[in-house]
C-alpha cells in the first residue's frame, strides 16, 4: 500500500476520487494538520505590518500600557 497526499484543484477532481472510493479501488484518511503548520498557514494570511517583537518586548509593551491606563484611572 502507498499513501500520498493530493491537492484537489477542482471539484470535479473530488468526484472522481469519492467514486474511486466508492469502487473500493481506494480509501480516503483525513489527518489534522499539526499546529504549526496551521499557525504559519494564519501567519501568512496577517498583515505583516509590525517586525518581529521579542517576548520582552512585548511585555515591555503591556507594562507601559497597564502604567498608562492606571494614570488615567487615578486622574479621574
Amino acid at each position: 500500500m502507498e499513501t500520498l497526499l493530493i491537492e484537489l484543484n477542482s471539484p470535479k477532481a473530488r468526484k472522481l476520487i469519492d467514486d474511486l472510493v466508492d469502487l473500493g479501488i481506494i480509501s480516503l484518511r483525513t489527518e489534522q494538520p499539526a499546529w504549526g503548520d496551521l499557525w504559519d498557514k494564519l501567519d501568512k494570511q496577517l498583515p505583516q505590518t509590525e517586525p518581529d517583537m521579542s517576548e520582552q518586548d512585548i511585555l515591555d509593551e503591556i507594562k507601559a500600557y497597564r502604567a498608562e491606563k492606571r494614570a488615567r484611572h487615578m486622574g479621574l
